[in-house]
């Protein structure tokens, strides 16, 4: 004869939920994940882990989220004629390859053609962030 079987759990790692149900183990992300936004207006104000398509005939503006965490990320995909931009709040800068952003509102990156895209990581909490993947020549202000 064996050994008698031996109830084991499976522990959840980060970001993983476990639903146990009779004869069943559900497994599942616990995350909301990256969500896209259509941007049809002038303005939008960005929230970490989501991602924007511009698309209106003027530039769309974008602001940098006032709070983020070292990780957090933003995108921006233009597809309207108009272009992006995207804005600072004060104390915030934006880091592509060798050159900076002016520090603070004053400071911005811009698409120079309709479909530009740009993903940033914010590397300092709430102010630094790095251009981390760009398809198109941008504008450093």
């Amino acid at each position: 004869m064996g050994a008698n079987p031996v109830i084991a759990n499976i522990t959840a790692g980060p970001g993983i939920v476990i639903a146990n149900g009779p004869g069943t183990i559900t497994i599942s992300s616990a995350g909301a994940g990256f969500t896209w936004n259509e941007v049809l207006g002038v303005a939008q104000n960005m929230a970490v882990e989501n991602g924007y398509i511009t698309n209106n005939v003027g530039v769309v503006t974008l602001t940098l989220p006032a709070v983020a965490a070292v990780g957090d990320i933003v995108a921006v995909v233009g597809k309207g004629t108009g272009g992006w931009r995207i804005a600072q709040n004060a104390g915030q800068v934006i880091h592509l390859l060798g050159t900076d952003t002016t520090p603070g509102a004053g400071g911005s990156l811009s698409s120079t053609v309709r479909y530009d895209c740009a993903e940033l990581i914010c590397i300092a909490a709430n102010t630094d962030f790095v251009v981390r993947t760009i398809m198109g020549n941008l504008v450093v202000v």
